[in-house]
């Protein structure tokens, strides 16, 4: 694959319409499942990132609960397995957030673990934590199939 035809506009856009967000500084994803993906891919001047951070899973209030973020997160971490690049996430597990347990359980069943590196990293918030997923070396079957449908 050339460079050319590989660029982070280029691979974000498997998942969906891309486009580049100058006010947030990221890839806005709008991914074929419904949710949209704040994307920042690092190093920015790559054609394939070494790493991207999710910042952002934003689900319509009607869609939500309908299993459109899980299949949006499983086509990221194929996406991620398939162009070898890590994924990065966080702040998690703030405490008065009525969800924040349960998200932090859905994203860690992704392969997404704690991401400790102080010098990463500084949270204000001692339970709130960051997260990180290495890209599988092998095809993506990551994924239980009861996640994807």
């Amino acid at each position: 694959m050339t460079s050319a035809m590989t660029s982070p506009l280029a691979i974000f856009s498997e998942l969906g319409e891309t486009q580049w967000d100058d006010r947030k500084d990221a890839f806005e994803v709008r991914t074929l499942s419904g949710a949209t993906l704040m994307l920042f891919p690092e190093p920015e001047d790559e054609a394939i990132p070494k790493r991207v951070i999710v910042d952002e899973i934003v689900v319509p209030e009607l869609q939500r609960r309908s299993r459109v973020a899980t299949r949006s997160l499983a086509a990221l971490c194929d996406l991620a397995d398939k162009y070898q690049f890590a994924l990065l996430a966080g702040p998690i597990g703030f405490p008065d957030h009525p969800w924040g347990e349960k998200f932090v359980e859905w994203v860690l069943r992704f392969g997404f673990t704690r991401d400790d590196d102080p010098y990463l990293h500084e949270c204000s918030d001692a339970p709130a934590f960051y997260v990180r997923r290495e890209a599988l070396l092998t095809a993506p079957t990551h994924v239980p199939a009861h996640l994807r449908h």
